[in-house]
């Protein structure tokens, strides 16, 4: 057995297959490619990297068996993975028994969720292509703890223009909702509120206001007279009587 490869002594190992912890280079790895998570804050990697070369790496990176390359996907941990390879240092990683992409999918949400919330960019890209590979918005509820509401507010948001999608990362899903509700009744109004609006002032205050005061606007429009119709002078185009 290659013990350079195992971590097996490690006081530090706080799991119970610590038998199978690998310390594996970096470069071994490589990040899902499909992980629910699609933004991730530098800061939060200098945090971790900190946190690391104090205590060590307490929990293992969760990788999907060796490809044909030799190479490791991470199912879960790619944070992890990304402060170890920072510091220069080997990863711990356990190598899960089976590899289901779907289930990997629906786990990555959860475990990501719960740690830190994700972005609504990435709930919204989640949420639509579960739908589309099948997934009932009922399913999906049930199968990640969520809303079902919350989950038709993210889906609706796939569908939103593109000038509001491209801001889905930097605010909340009630300031998205609020704004492509405004975008349906007065899109170059919403157009003007965001030029003239920096990301951290779109607020859900901010943004809700904004879909009242345009709807507020077109139902207080005055509704245009229909054209009046043509008067009809008696006899006219009549023929002669006889």
């Amino acid at each position: 057995m290659d013990f350079d490869n195992f971590d097996v002594f490690s006081d530090k190992a706080e799991v119970a297959d610590a038998d199978r912890v690998l310390l594996l280079d970096p470069d071994q790895l490589y990040p899902d490619p499909e992980n629910v998570r699609r933004d991730i804050d530098p800061a939060t990697i200098n945090e971790m990297a900190g946190t690391i070369e104090a205590r060590g790496q307490l929990q293992p990176v969760t990788v999907a068996p060796k490809d044909e390359e030799g190479r490791y996907r991470i199912q879960f941990g790619e944070r992890r993975w990304r402060a170890c390879k920072q510091l220069g240092i080997k990863v711990r990683a356990i190598v899960a028994k089976a590899d289901d992409p779907a289930q990997v999918r629906i786990d990555q949400f959860i475990e990501n969720d719960q740690r830190e919330n994700l972005s609504t960019a990435d709930v919204v890209a989640f949420v639509a292509k579960e739908v589309a590979s099948g997934r009932t918005l009922a399913d999906l509820a049930r199968q990640t703890g969520r809303n079902r509401t919350l989950l038709t507010r993210y889906h609706g948001l796939a569908s939103a223009p593109d000038y509001i999608a491209a801001l889905l990362a930097d605010i909340s899903m009630r300031s998205a909702v609020a704004l492509t509700q405004a975008a349906k009744v007065d899109d170059a109004a919403t157009r003007t509120f965001i030029a003239n609006t920096a990301t951290e002032d779109m607020t859900v205050l901010a943004c809700e206001r904004l879909a009242r005061d345009v709807g507020a606007k077109k139902t207080s429009a005055p509704v245009e007279a229909p054209p009046p119709a043509p008067v009809v002078q008696p006899g006219a185009g009549g023929g002669a009587s006889t």
